[in-house]
């Protein structure tokens, strides 16, 4: 009886955080692992062709959106990305290859858990993303 009371009493003293911020709650406590792994799957897609991953800046910018089809969350989290050309490759000569990129990685959440496969939107950031998929995603 005294704990359905305090549990009651905790719900209407505490904050409840809405979905958005639990979710991105969530996200900040897995995100070093969270980092970790889109670096490893993004590297590992041969994408962009012809150069090697270098270095990942992430920088604090994001974006929540909502899959209309699925109803599933995504993150877009800002990163400046650094490539290098594979030696011998046809990228090997050419100037732009140092440039840094503005780029998205994307993570979705799935089984209560964020999660990436590694998905990669080159030149723009989660504002331009956002507003380039309207067609398909929501702002959450």
């Amino acid at each position: 009886m005294i704990l359905k009371w305090l549990q009651t009493l905790s719900r209407v003293l505490l904050p409840v955080p809405n979905r958005s911020e639990a979710l991105i709650q969530q996200f900040e406590h897995q995100r070093k692992a969270l980092e970790q792994e889109y670096l490893h799957r993004a590297s590992s897609t041969g994408l962009p062709r012809g150069l090697t991953w270098k270095k990942c800046d992430w920088l604090p910018g994001y974006v929540l959106l909502l899959d209309r089809a699925t109803k599933q969350p995504n993150l877009l989290v800002s990163v400046n990305l650094h490539f290098e050309a594979v030696a011998g490759g046809d990228m090997e000569d050419v100037a732009a290859v140092s440039n840094v990129r503005d780029a998205c990685a994307v993570f979705q959440w799935q089984n209560k858990c964020w999660t990436t496969t590694g998905r990669t939107l080159f030149n723009m950031n989660p504002e331009e993303a956002r507003d380039r998929l309207s067609a398909s995603y929501e702002p959450l």
